[in-house]
């Protein structure tokens, strides 16, 4: 019988033969590297010879119980704790910055709209310190102390204006010289047996004349607020590289995304502030101008509501300047009320198409709509210092869901840094 060695698994244990499928394989000793001889039945026949060496006898392992892990562990504690820790701090960080956030709001602001003038400065001053210092200065005169005097000034006007106007002799004084216009008089018969406007002005003018009051009395503030604002600045201005070097350290997101989140929140405070603040400014501006020449009560008032209004989406300084001139052509002022039509069209109409391409460019396009809501809630928000949080917060949540949608493509994690 020829036996095939691939058919057997051959162990030698010392000291005796083993025996596999019926074949006896004779004793070897086991320290020797030899042949086995292989024989079947009674009769030795040597079929086949097999390199034997001695190996030892396999121990099996010790079978140990595994235990079993539990599903929360002491490290698994250990960061829940130091997460809660972390952020009831930052809600207190918050919460301690609250009452310094315009502060913070406009020196960031103020600080990335200037670094032209920074740079600028860099190549006279090398000391970071002195060149903080002066940009901080040339920040101060030309910007803050005017725009504090404005509002300053204005709110004085506004509230003597309210006090000087009386709502009953106003409106008679308005039906009058509506009496030649058949049609606008039925109107405003219809308007006054319906309403009581008198009433309704006179409400309206004690709440404007309360917040005018409050912007005087807290003018005190204003000037803390303002200080607050240029120390922040100049720390922004000095230790630049090393606010910068702290973001993008702390921040999750790879380098390539902190850095086009970066360049997302500096279009987006460049094109709030020069797209919408300054042209809103110069609106105002040339409104009150138009209001001085022509010899109207109150520019500086009007001018400074006709900015505010240029600032929110779908509104402007026609709200002014329209009933002013339908106003001064049902009095018979028709000169007055075609110049000012004509200065509103032309010159404060299209200053915004001529001046936000120029100051703007390509940085930041936002929907009409989805601006409304970031200026108008960020206002309602935050006060004044929301004209730029809002958009901010806005363009945020923006990037954040790109990120979301880039790093989940085709359901997947992708990974874009």
């Amino acid at each position: 019988m020829a036996l095939d060695a691939t058919q057997f698994v051959v162990k030698l244990v010392q000291g005796h033969a083993a025996k596999i499928d019926g074949a006896n394989f004779g004793q070897f000793p086991a320290n020797k590297v030899g042949h086995a001889f292989c024989t079947t039945g009674d009769r030795p026949q040597v079929q086949f010879l097999i390199p034997v060496v001695r190996r030892p006898m396999a121990t099996p392992p010790k079978t140990r119980r595994r235990r079993r892990t539990p599903a929360v562990t002491r490290s698994h504690g250990k960061l829940v704790v130091i997460a809660s820790a972390t952020f009831v701090s930052l809600y207190l960080c918050y919460r301690l910055a609250v009452p310094f956030l315009p502060a913070l709001v406009w020196s960031v602001t103020a600080a990335v709209v200037t670094q032209s003038l920074v740079r600028w400065l860099g190549r006279w001053v090398k000391s970071p310190a002195r060149r903080a210092a002066a940009a901080v200065s040339v920040v101060a005169i030309a910007l803050f102390v005017p725009v504090i005097g404005l509002v300053t000034f204005a709110a004085v006007e506004i509230s003597q204006a309210v006090q000087n106007l009386q709502p009953a002799e106003f409106f008679a004084k308005w039906q009058e010289a509506i009496q030649g216009q058949p049609r606008a008089a039925t109107a405003w018969e219809t308007i006054s047996s319906n309403l009581d406007i008198t009433r309704v002005a006179d409400q309206l003018l004690a709440q404007v004349n309360s917040v005018a009051t409050t912007v005087v009395s807290g003018s005190v503030y204003s000037l803390v607020m303002a200080l607050l604002t240029l120390f922040m600045l100049f720390f922004l201005y000095r230790d630049k590289d090393r606010a910068m070097a702290a973001v993008r350290q702390l921040s999750p997101f790879t380098n390539a995304e902190t850095d086009r989140l970066l360049t997302r929140l500096d279009d987006t405070i460049h094109a709030t502030i020069f797209g919408i603040v300054v042209v809103a400014m110069i609106q105002g501006t040339l409104g009150g101008l138009i209001f001085y020449l022509l010899g109207l009560p109150a520019p500086v008032l009007w001018g400074t509501v006709m900015a505010f209004l240029s600032v929110i989406p779908y509104l402007g300084s026609f709200v002014v300047w329209i009933p002013t001139a339908i106003f001064l052509a049902l009095s018979g002022d028709w000169f007055r009320a075609t110049v000012l039509i004509a200065w509103g069209m032309i010159v404060i109409g299209l200053i915004d198409n001529l001046l936000y391409p120029m100051l703007v460019g390509n940085r930041l396009r936002q929907h009409t709509v989805i601006a409304f809501i970031a200026i108008v809630g960020g206002i309602a928000v935050f006060g004044a210092s929301g004209v730029v949080l809002g958009p901010v917060v806005i363009s945020l949540t923006f990037f954040l869901l790109e990120v979301w949608r880039r790093r989940t493509a085709n359901g997947r994690a992708v990974d874009i840094g």
